[in-house]
C-alpha cells in the first residue's frame, strides 16, 4: 500500500464519489476503483458500501480515513524536510488552524512573519478542533490556532494563551419572533427546530450543545439538521430551517438576514487559543507567538497582555 493509493481513498471518502475523485487526480474512475479494491483486498476489510446511487464508508473505512490523514501528513512532512534541508532552510514551523475566527488575524500575521523570517518554513493544516488536537498530541503539527470551551478541558501536557473570548448566541433569522430581543433566556427556545454542527465531524461541539441545553434551559434540543461546516448551518438558518447557537464571532462574517443574541443569566463562552506541546523544544514557537501580539485586529479580542510562550 503506498501514499498514492491512500490519497485515492481519502478523496473517494471526501467525496462519496469515485467519479468526483477520480476527476480530481486526473485518472479513470476504472482505475481508482481498482485502487480502492487492491487496498480493500490487502487489509481484508469492505472501506465502502457501495450501489447505483450512493457510495458511504463502512464502520472500518471510517476508521481508516483518520489513520490514512495522519499517515499521508506524515509522508508529506518528510519530503518537506528533505527539500528544506536541500534548500538550507533556517527552521520550520508547522501550524494547524480551524479556519473561522483566525481569518480575522492569520493573513495578516502570516504576512509580517514570511517578512520578517523569509527563512522559515511555514505549513498550514486545517481540519476541525478535535483533528487538530490531536495532531498537536501526535506530534504532527508544532502549535494550533484552536479553540476552549473550558480552559481546564485542555489536555495537561498542552500549554495555551487565549487570543479571544466570545460569548455563544442565539443566532436565528431577521423574521424569528425572537429577533428583536436583546437578551434570550434559553429556557425559551425548548420548542423551537435546532441546527446543529454534525455530531461525527463536530462530536464535542454537539454533544456541548445538547448538554448546555440541558443543563441551562432544561430541555433537549430539537435538532432538525446537521451539517459538516459552521458555514452551512448559517446557510441552513437563513433558510429559516431552524435556529442555533454559535459564537458571537461568526456574526462578524454573515448577512444581515441573521442575527446574534446573547443569553440571559450564566451563558456560555468559547476561547480561540494559541496552543502547543509543553515538550515541544521548537524556537520558532515563540517568534509566532511575539508576531501575533503584535496585531490588532478589529472583530476580537486579543489578549496582548497574555505572557509570551517560553520553550
Amino acid at each position: 500500500m503506498d501514499i498514492r493509493q491512500l490519497q485515492y481513498f481519502i478523496s473517494v471518502a471526501e467525496h462519496l464519489s469515485f467519479t468526483v475523485a477520480a476527476k480530481h487526480h486526473f485518472i479513470a474512475q476504472t482505475a481508482i476503483s481498482q485502487q480502492i479494491q487492491a487496498m480493500e483486498k490487502k487489509l481484508g476489510v469492505q472501506l465502502f458500501t457501495r450501489n447505483r446511487r450512493s457510495v458511504q464508508l463502512t464502520p472500518a473505512g471510517t476508521v481508516f480515513l483518520k489513520e490514512a490523514k495522519v499517515l499521508v501528513s506524515i509522508a508529506n512532512d518528510a519530503i518537506k524536510k528533505t527539500q528544506n534541508a536541500a534548500l538550507d532552510s533556517i527552521g520550520s514551523l508547522k501550524v494547524g488552524f480551524l479556519g473561522l475566527n483566525e481569518k480575522y488575524f492569520l493573513p495578516k500575521l502570516i504576512h509580517t512573519f514570511r517578512r520578517k523570517y523569509p527563512g522559515i518554513d511555514l505549513t498550514f493544516t486545517q481540519n476541525t478542533a478535535e483533528t487538530i488536537n490531536e495532531y498537536l498530541a501526535r506530534g504532527l503539527i508544532d502549535l494550533a490556532f484552536t479553540e476552549s470551551y473550558d480552559q481546564m478541558e485542555q489536555p495537561a501536557d498542552f500549554e495555551w494563551e487565549i487570543i479571544s473570548s466570545h460569548p455563544i448566541c442565539v443566532t436565528l433569522h431577521v423574521d424569528h419572533p425572537l429577533a428583536n430581543q436583546t437578551k434570550i433566556d434559553l429556557s425559551a427556545l425548548a420548542k423551537e427546530p435546532f441546527v446543529a454542527i454534525d455530531s461525527l465531524e463536530y462530536h464535542a461541539a454537539y454533544e456541548r450543545l445538547v448538554a448546555f441545553c440541558a443543563r441551562q434551559g432544561g430541555f433537549v434540543p430539537k435538532i432538525v439538521s446537521q451539517h459538516r461546516t459552521p458555514e452551512t448551518v448559517l446557510l441552513m438558518v437563513e433558510a429559516q430551517v431552524g435556529i442555533s447557537l454559535l459564537p458571537q464571532f461568526l456574526s462578524f462574517s454573515c448577512n444581515p438576514n441573521l442575527r446574534f443574541i446573547e443569553l440571559t443569566g450564566e451563558g456560555d463562552w468559547v476561547h480561540s487559543i494559541f496552543a502547543w506541546k509543553k515538550n515541544n523544544i521548537n524556537p520558532l514557537i515563540p517568534l509566532l507567538w511575539n508576531e501575533l501580539q503584535n496585531i490588532q485586529y478589529n472583530n476580537g479580542q486579543l489578549t496582548n497582555s497574555a505572557s509570551c510562550p517560553t520553550i
